[in-house]
């Protein structure tokens, strides 16, 4: 994906020590915006909110193949309103960003965050033990979709879903 970093942005990376934080994006029916920051971050016209329950995003791989990519970002199950948002709402397709923000000390975004992934939510899944609880969501490219096959299939089961009662054979 071609990325357009501002001049700011490319001159704080340049030095031997910067601060990074990583700034997600969940687009549900109100939106969750969530940092890895020790204090809420200011960016993109919005608050990210501070989490100790943002636990970690796994590693984004880009390639110049035609494929779908994934990511896996996992929450604490500890936090109820992480584990209650995906059991209460659709979550299938909504839309997920993943950016890293460049921070002064102050903790001002240095230009502006770098869009590292966009995509949709495709799954979840919650692992509850006696010492932790996770929810790990997988989010995917656009390209998902790519190869689906929209449709009912036209053999006699299909068929049968529904109109039961349709016996007639060719």
């Amino acid at each position: 994906m071609t990325r357009l970093i501002d001049s700011a942005t490319i001159a704080e990376l340049a030095k031997d020590d910067f601060n990074l934080a990583t700034l997600i994006r969940f687009d549900f029916s109100s939106v969750l915006y969530l940092t890895d920051w020790d204090r809420d971050i200011s960016a993109l016209s919005a608050t990210w909110n501070s989490s100790p329950h943002f636990l970690g995003v796994g590693d984004v791989k880009e390639t110049s193949d035609l494929r779908v990519n994934t990511v896996d970002i996992t929450l604490s199950g500890v936090e109820q309103s992480y584990v209650s948002l995906f059991l209460s709402q659709n979550y299938i397709d909504v839309p997920a960003r993943i950016y890293r923000a460049v921070l002064d000390d102050n903790d001002v975004v240095i230009g502006s965050p770098i869009l590292v992934f966009n995509g949709v939510i495709t799954s979840y899944d919650i692992q509850d033990s006696k010492s932790d609880s996770t929810v790990t969501v997988q989010i995917a490219s656009h390209w998902k979709d790519f190869e689906k096959e929209n449709g009912r299939k036209t053999n006699d089961n299909s068929q049968k879903i529904y109109f039961p009662n349709d016996d007639i054979k060719f």
